[in-house]
């Protein structure tokens, strides 16, 4: 009696492993692209939840100014005059002289302000 195993055996378990390990390899890539796609939302949406939060805290600490409008929002906080605007894809605020930008490119697509009556 002969031990081992026969050429054709061992093609068809190398076949075998081979097609298990693609599979496996292919999987993780998939893992991998969710992965990144749904942690570039959470830190996009982050970005926003506190865009809004510091919006939310300066607009109830301020007065409306003439001249705002849907696309830029000035505001009177203690002595000195902000402006909010999306300038690019940047969220820019000026106060004084100085302009910040809120965000790095692309985080926010779309921003309007509205008043009521």
């Amino acid at each position: 009696m002969k031990k081992g195993f026969t050429l054709v055996e061992l093609v068809i378990a190398l076949t075998l492993l081979a097609a298990l390990t693609g599979g496996l390899f292919s999987a993780f890539a998939q893992d991998l692209r969710s992965w990144r796609k749904i942690t570039g939302r959470a830190v996009r949406l982050q970005a926003e939840n506190i865009i809004a939060e510091r919006l939310c805290r300066e607009i109830r600490a301020g007065t409306l100014l003439p001249g705002s409008s849907s696309t830029e929002l000035r505001l009177q906080l203690g002595s000195e005059a902000v402006s909010y605007s999306l300038y690019g894809d940047k969220i820019r605020r000026k106060k004084g002289g100085s302009t910040a930008y809120w965000t790095s490119e692309r985080e926010i697509k779309r921003l309007a302000f509205s008043y009521l009556p």
